[in-house]
């Protein structure tokens, strides 16, 4: 038990001491991203997709509720923001805004974790959807939550017909 105790003790003393900031700044085209400053390392060292979706799908069933960031409510970029908040990221409450985090990933690249952009309702290649990629499928395509004017906080699927015809992108703000 004593050695267990001192183990324990240790391997605390040895991660609390690291000065590695695992998610530091971005820079993309060469202009610094400030959507996220931790000088925290162990919240950062143990920030990764799997618990960003972790945290995302514990909301799954709340009602979408426009310009709220929530559990009594959220729309898309409200949803995006707060479930990244908990991580530290501070993103905008745009979709717009916060498709200019991070760096850019392709589809075949995509990672639990990862931002999703689409379309908005009217189509078009302007952004006006946010969802968070829960599962990359073998041979392609992704499933996302997000927060779904008709179904509240929900799972998708890319190749779904609305969302396949209007995916704009994707962005990563987790360094690998």
């Amino acid at each position: 038990m004593k050695l267990k105790l001192i183990l324990i003790t240790t391997a605390l003393l040895f991660v609390s001491s690291l000065k590695v900031n695992a998610f530091s700044v971005l820079e993309i085209n060469g202009t610094e991203n400030t959507a996220f400053r931790s000088d925290d390392p162990l919240t950062s060292a143990l920030t990764t997709g799997e618990a960003v979706v972790k945290t995302a799908l514990q909301y799954i069933g709340t009602k979408y509720r426009y310009g709220k960031s929530s559990p009594s409510g959220f729309d898309c970029s409200g949803f995006t923001s707060y479930v990244y908040n908990k991580f530290d990221f501070d993103l905008v409450h745009s979709s717009r805004g916060q498709y200019q985090n991070g760096k850019s990933v392709g589809v075949n690249d995509l990672k639990k974790g990862d931002l999703v952009f689409f379309g908005g309702r009217r189509g078009g290649k302007t952004v006006g959807h946010v969802g968070i990629v829960t599962e990359v499928k073998p041979g392609g395509g992704f499933k996302f939550v997000h927060a779904s004017c008709n179904r509240g906080v929900t799972v998708s699927e890319s190749n779904e017909k609305y969302y396949s015809k209007r995916y704009i992108g994707a962005r990563r703000l987790l360094e690998e």
